[in-house]
């Protein structure tokens, strides 16, 4: 029962809004018609609207490019024949992936012959250790039997000479033993480089092969790449900032990103770094942009558009762009003064201009003050004019807006009074 109540109200309350709004559109019209009986044969007719109440945006959008979050080129160790390579351009590549197999057979041989001098020199280093204790053994006998006076110097010395050859022997055979080690290590490192995997220190698991440079079969050599390898999982969008915008630009701040590739889609960017130096040639800083790209729709390369909001202003009063006008080298606009329907230059200072709006900083309007838009170049300070019955009409329009907007409150207020009343009964 109350909801039918409550549907009644907003019929009755429609119908009246329209019956309003009629009235006053030919109220408007009768108006219109006296007045035009009335007015100077040299009044302008003119086209006027009053200052809104609203949110400006002021935003400002930049063309740039797309480029990998980064990229790397993969290129050999050692040089032999590429004998398989398992990845083409476009490809995903995972973290620890093998990317290719070199010929091994030279490196292998190496690490075989570095292995068996090892053996050699391990098995000379035993022979060495052997006769160094030997020798040992005699320099100590002979030392007992010198104090005894058994032995005579020359044969004691001998055996000392003899003991300290075997020793620096023995530091050599050392020396030697650690070589092969040394040797037999980097022929396995070079045994182990002719098998390439994929490795990063950073990011994401996932990388893309941006490019191939070489086939199967090849030579390959240090310093020349195979692969180039890209992270794309988020993309860097790269922007030229004109030195006026510059220092409203913040690390952090939101941007929309757009592109040709995908009309209607909006991508979610971030301000990621600002250059702290403007190219002298076009004035300019550099931007950084950093966008998840998860699904890797984009592409370095791509061209894109990029919308960042530098500041908000809100319930700022603004009028239409039309409507400002220069007298005297003064920006302003012309009001209707009501009272004898002639018009009035206003000077104004302006705030955030758009493509639509222009925002008002001084003087603030009232909601009476009708402003000129259209006809205003043929007016000067205390020319009569004539409101054009297109305005008069959106006027009214613009009334029957506001008083159907206050119905539907009213209604809603009274459908929650019920309820509200309910819950308190129980």
């Amino acid at each position: 029962m109350g909801k039918k109540i409550v549907l009644l109200v907003l019929i009755v309350a429609f119908a009246a809004i329209a019956v309003f709004a009629w009235q006053r559109y030919q109220e408007s019209v009768k108006e219109a018609e006296r007045k035009a009986q009335k007015r100077p044969e040299d009044a302008v007719v003119v086209n006027v609207v009053k200052a809104e109440h609203i949110t400006m945006l002021d935003e400002r959008v930049y063309s740039g490019t797309t480029q990998a979050w980064s990229t790397f080129d993969i290129d050999p160790e050692v040089s032999a024949k590429l004998v398989s390579l398992k990845f083409d351009i476009g490809d995903q590549i995972k973290k620890g992936d093998l990317i290719a197999q070199l010929d091994d057979s030279n490196y292998d041989q190496a690490v075989r012959q570095a292995q068996a001098e090892l053996e050699v020199a391990k098995a000379k280093d035993v022979e060495v250790k052997a006769l160094l204790k030997l020798r040992k053994s005699q320099y100590e006998r002979l030392k007992l039997l010198l104090d005894r006076n058994a032995t005579s110097d020359s044969e004691f010395e001998n055996a000392e000479s003899a003991m300290k050859v075997q020793e620096a022997a023995l530091i050599q055979s050392e020396a030697n033993i650690q070589n092969c080690e040394a040797r037999l290590a980097a022929a396995k490192v070079k045994l182990d480089d002719t098998r390439i995997f994929a490795e990063w220190n950073s990011g994401s698991d996932i990388r893309h092969v941006g490019d191939r440079y070489v086939d199967e079969g090849s030579l390959v050599s240090p310093g020349k790449p195979i692969l180039k390898i890209i992270e794309i999982d988020r993309i860097k969008a790269r922007i030229p900032i004109i030195e006026r915008d510059f220092r409203f630009l913040q690390v952090g701040q939101r941007a929309e990103v757009t592109t040709d590739a995908y009309p209607g889609t909006t991508f979610e960017g971030t301000v990621e770094m600002i250059s702290n130096e403007l190219a002298e040639s076009t004035r300019t800083v550099v931007a950084i942009l950093s966008i998840p790209n998860m699904d890797f729709r984009l592409r370095p390369g791509m061209f894109v558009r990029v919308r960042i909001v530098l500041s908000e202003h809100r319930n700022t009063q603004a009028i239409p762009p039309n409507a400002i006008l220069s007298r005297n080298d003064q920006r302003g606009v012309f009001i209707i003064d009501q009272t004898d329907q002639t018009a009035k230059f206003v000077p104004v200072q302006t705030g955030l201009e758009t493509r639509t709006r222009v925002e008002i900083t001084s003087p603030m309007f009232n909601d009476n003050d009708m402003i000129v838009t259209v006809g205003n170049h043929m007016l000067e300070t205390g020319k009569s004019v004539e409101i054009s019955q297109l305005s008069r009409l959106h006027m009214a329009e613009n009334l029957a807006a506001e008083a159907a907007k206050k119905a539907e409150q009213q209604a809603a207020e009274q459908q929650a009074a019920p309820a509200e009343s309910g819950d308190k009964a129980q």
